[in-house]
């Protein structure tokens, strides 16, 4: 997937002007920045549910505004931020709609839809919950159903927009650690917008920073999540240290109570 000179708005406001951005190849990349810097407008330009003003997203080689929605749809899934489901809805009823850009008017459910769809069940460990109503489970297990159902579309593409938004910091862990899992069993290539740069930096192989609608920095998170940059796209002064789990950049906030004495402990 790439984004070549993409322009996106809402009404008379131009979010994103001119950007380009390719991701080809790129295993997990979270798109990181401040509220309001286009992370979520880009998302849904690169997931045509926003139409572009101008510029062209491209999918294997293909101008996706040219492509029929169904062919789309069995390239690429995407989970935008804080899906609802309509009320009463079971797990299974759910995850089976993503079979539908596979479906057509010859070919209605089979026993190989009945197949995919328990197994994204059985990947995100929701196969018990099948006929639960969606209204009854946890936030945690909601995402993980909705993360399903973007599995039965089998598509090697996932966009995923802010999938640990209202969740506790163990299911936000759960479901970026299912993500990975999808990348690195079954080599999904997942694009996600995320706000925890700790997190962003453990689970993504690469970062793209932004910051009024135009991409800052991109690269592996040691090379991304500079002090240098916390300061210029999120006007934080910050310590960046070494996790010491997993090696990966973590950053700790000064604040504007932090002293000296507090910046030499963070650095060391």
């Amino acid at each position: 997937m790439e984004a070549r000179e993409l322009r996106l708005g809402y009404g008379d406001r131009l979010v994103v002007d001119g950007l380009s951005l390719d991701l080809s190849g790129a295993g997990i990349t979270a798109i990181i920045g401040p509220n309001g810097c286009g992370k979520s407008t880009l998302l849904r330009g690169l997931g045509r549910l926003l139409r572009p003003r101008g510029g062209q997203v491209v999918l294997d080689g293909a101008d996706i505004a040219r492509l029929p929605t169904r062919e789309v749809a069995r390239r690429m899934a995407v989970l935008p931020q804080a899906p609802q489901a309509p009320e009463g809805l079971t797990v299974s009823d759910l995850v089976a709609r993503g079979r539908h850009p596979h479906q057509a008017w010859y070919r209605q459910w089979s026993t190989g839809d009945e197949k995919v769809v328990n197994a994204a069940l059985a990947k995100t460990d929701m196969l018990e919950h099948a006929e639960r109503p969606m209204d009854e489970l946890s936030g945690g297990q909601r995402q993980r159903v909705w993360i399903s159902m973007a599995l039965a579309q089998d598509t090697g593409l996932l966009l995923l927009d802010e999938p640990t938004t209202y969740l506790d910091l163990a299911h936000q862990v759960e479901v970026l650690e299912l993500v990975q899992r999808l990348h690195s069993d079954d080599g999904r290539t997942i694009v996600m917008v995320l706000h925890d740069l700790n997190l962003a930096a453990r689970y993504a192989g690469r970062l793209v920073a932004m910051r009024e609608g135009a991409v800052v920095t991109q690269g592996a998170p040691a090379e991304v999540l500079t002090e240098g940059m916390l300061e210029e796209v999120f006007g934080l002064p910050a310590r960046v240290i070494e996790d010491p789990v997993t090696g990966a950049p973590l950053v700790i906030p000064l604040g504007s109570h932090a002293t000296p004495r507090d910046s030499d402990q963070a650095a060391g």
